[in-house]
């Protein structure tokens, strides 16, 4: 095999990869705004699955090598606003989440 064939692969396959983690990202971020539309306060089930979601977005999203700018501008655009959600959900009160209440969201 010769190295342009090896080089010719390895493009293919970071160009897979790059596919697959945008789409992951994308997953991950609709996921989590479903999740912080749902979580009735900060520290609710709901809204810490939404936080995890947007931590591995997040974490992904420099991953992806050969990412269009304006790919790239619209996944940050969905971080930021899934990050204002979270952000503007009311504090978690003891009244909503008492213990022993058996609630959740």
């Amino acid at each position: 095999m010769s190295g342009i064939s090896k080089e010719v692969k390895l493009a293919m396959l970071r160009a897979k990869t790059d596919r697959e983690l945008s789409i992951l990202i994308r997953k991950e971020l609709v996921r989590g705004m479903s999740l912080a539309n749902v979580a009735a306060a900060k520290g609710s089930p709901s809204h810490a699955q939404a936080e995890r979601a947007f931590d591995k977005a997040k974490a992904l999203l420099p991953a992806i090598q050969n990412l269009r700018p304006t790919d790239r501008s619209k996944l940050e655009a969905a971080l930021n606003e899934l990050r204002g959600t979270l952000d503007a959900l009311p504090q978690r009160s003891a009244l909503q989440y008492g213990a022993g209440s058996g609630s959740g969201d």
